[in-house]
């Protein structure tokens, strides 16, 4: 997005939003356009006056970011859906048939039968406690993706390099100590 059109959608929000501390000068507005200036105009766009229509306080920059990441990515669904969706494909495709039933599956449900186990699963003699692991995880995961999907591209891979070189920092304190 180019600055002059986030200049529009902010005159937009002071015109909804006109406390004196709502983007109150050059520093605020680029503080927000570097923030917020990835995204597309169309979808920030939709975002400002999705949160305008529904909120009468003024947005945050991690505010607009999820309506933005959920006008392009679509709801996550409730882990109810994913959970109807294990029971179906136990039911369906049974304990020798678990890469069937896991194609029937959307990713994060997948990923929770993966850690709990397929086997697990079919042979569970518990239906509730298995439910209950099953919703404690698949929304530690929705929360983490919904996160993840909301940063920016580069903010994530930045994170991402981040992380590797601490990790083969620690590896090497380790190995080093170990040899010692």
């Amino acid at each position: 997005m180019e600055r002059e059109q986030f200049k529009i959608l902010c005159k937009g929000m002071k015109a909804v939003y006109t406390q004196e501390s709502f983007l109150p000068d050059a520093d605020a507005f680029n503080i927000w356009f570097a923030l917020l200036g990835d995204l597309e105009y169309s979808v920030l766009n939709a975002a400002i006056q999705k949160y305008m229509l529904t909120n009468k306080f003024p947005p945050t920059i991690a505010d607009l970011r999820e309506i933005a990441t959920t006008i392009c990515t679509g709801e996550i669904p409730d882990w109810g859906e994913g959970w109807e969706k294990v029971l179906m494909g136990i039911r369906k495709f049974g304990f020798y048939r678990e890469t069937e039933a896991l194609e029937t599956m959307d990713e994060l449900t997948k990923t929770c039968v993966k850690r709990l186990g397929w086997r697990n699963l079919c042979l569970s003699e518990n239906p509730n406690h298995d439910r209950a692991n099953f919703r404690m995880i698949y929304e530690q995961l929705a929360e983490r993706t919904k996160k993840e999907s909301a940063m920016p591209l580069s903010l994530n891979n930045t994170i991402k390099q981040l992380t590797a070189s601490v990790v083969k920092q620690i590896e090497a304190k380790t190995t080093e100590g170990g040899n010692g």
